[in-house]
């Protein structure tokens, strides 16, 4: 599957996520997750971020702008790419399907999982949005979008949720707690009963996934 055609075209927006361990014996970190390449307007960014730099692809490598070093990417046909080990880890790129929009506001999204109470989720985990400023970016004043993800399970451990919009589509980005790796979900519908969602990244909790938030019945 691994193709080295210097003259293969990359379209579209990719995500890292699911990211590969290079040697399980040795230690290593996760937080690589959610590196954006956007080869339509050839750039790089985060889903934590608003700011992106450009890239310009030669032959099977990447140069940021800004950056002398030329990345050399792995193309795996349609299906992923991969970047060269970094901290025991391997980013693995997949392409986003942004084809459907469905012109749901972001006020609407944040109104909705602010002002509700949902049922379990992985059927033990009970967490609520909040709409305020993750404790920690607070206590290091740090101006970042996280907001806070009360974690009513795992006393004194709550982590952080926020909202990522990629060409009208939006992505709910969400940790239970302060070490826990990222959950990443695209947004594909919702109304006043349910948010469903299509896990990209939701191992933590394998073989159970999150395919939707319920409202609990008041």
């Amino acid at each position: 599957m691994h193709s080295n055609s210097f003259g293969q075209e990359l379209d579209g927006v990719w995500m890292s996520y699911n990211n590969r361990i290079v040697d399980k014996n040795e230690q290593y970190t996760s937080g690589q997750e959610g590196f954006i390449l956007d080869f339509t307007n050839n750039t790089f960014g985060h889903i934590g971020s608003d700011s992106v730099v450009t890239f310009k692809r030669r032959k099977n490598t990447l140069r940021i702008v800004g950056f002398d070093k030329r990345i050399p990417i792995k193309v795996f046909q349609n299906d992923s790419i991969e970047f060269p080990p970094s901290g025991n880890m391997i980013s693995v790129f997949h392409k986003l399907d942004l084809e459907a929009s469905h012109d749901i506001a972001e006020k609407t999204i944040i109104k909705f999982l602010i002002r509700n109470k949902f049922d379990s989720m992985y059927e033990f985990l009970d967490v609520e949005f909040s709409s305020e400023q993750f404790w920690l970016d607070k206590m290091f004043g740090r101006k970042e979008g996280r907001l806070n993800l009360v974690n009513n399970t795992w006393k004194d451990d709550d982590g952080y949720w926020y909202l990522k919009e990629i060409n009208n589509v939006y992505f709910l980005i969400f940790a239970p707690g302060q070490i826990e790796e990222k959950h990443i979900f695209q947004i594909l519908e919702m109304n006043e009963n349910r948010m469903k969602l299509k896990p990209l990244q939701d191992r933590a909790f394998y073989p159970k996934r999150l395919t939707e938030l319920r409202p609990s019945i008041k």
